[in-house]
């Protein structure tokens, strides 16, 4: 399936109930895990990094439903998860790195065959590209952090993110695969 194809088809899923359903289900989980399940670390001066959970429903939304649900989800679960508990000001770059993981991981999950392989080479894409390029981009921009200062640290969380995001989504795909509806929903167009 290319990615003409793929939006096509995760666009449908945006008019089912059940897909919608779904992902507003795991819209609202994304909002919770972002509040509760997150710890900000004040690093040598900075409070660049920040480990969370909420990424993980967007990343499901993605397999299920694929990257245009994924990419409204994550764009919702930053800007209502920031209305909800605001710190410091709204940062629009980060709502479009939100975007751009529902996106990286739609494309890459939806209507395919999930291995480790597949997992490994789009944790490096959204680590590399969206978390530690446009983080620092956006931290540097709107927080006035020195670049290489924000750049180091946020490869320093990344070393430690990578293998623990790569562990979480292929295990949550060994296990969503194990649930009747979902392997149905899960089938790959190969």
């Amino acid at each position: 399936m290319n990615i003409a194809q793929k939006y096509r088809s995760s666009s449908k899923e945006l008019s089912k109930p059940i897909s919608l359903t779904v992902s507003a289900m795991l819209l609202a989980l994304s909002i919770v895990l972002g509040y509760f399940a997150n710890l900000s670390i004040n690093f040598l001066g900075t409070n660049v990094i920040k480990i969370g959970f909420n990424v993980v429903p967007i990343v499901i939304v993605a397999m299920l439903y694929g990257p245009v649900p994924a990419s409204i989800v994550g764009a919702c679960s930053d800007i209502i998860g920031y209305m909800l508990a605001p710190k410091g000001a709204y940062i629009p770059g980060f709502t479009i790195s939100m975007i751009l993981i529902g996106t990286i991981y739609g494309l890459s999950f939806y209507k395919e065959k999930i291995t480790l392989k597949r997992v490994i080479i789009t944790e490096l894409i959204v680590s590399l590209f969206v978390n530690i390029m446009l983080g620092v981009t956006w931290f540097t921009l709107f927080y006035g952090v020195p670049f290489t200062r924000a750049l180091t640290i946020r490869g320093l969380k990344e070393l430690f993110d990578i293998p623990l995001s790569i562990i979480i989504y292929f295990s949550m795909y060994k296990l969503l695969m194990r649930i009747p509806e979902t392997k149905r929903i899960l089938k790959t167009e190969n």
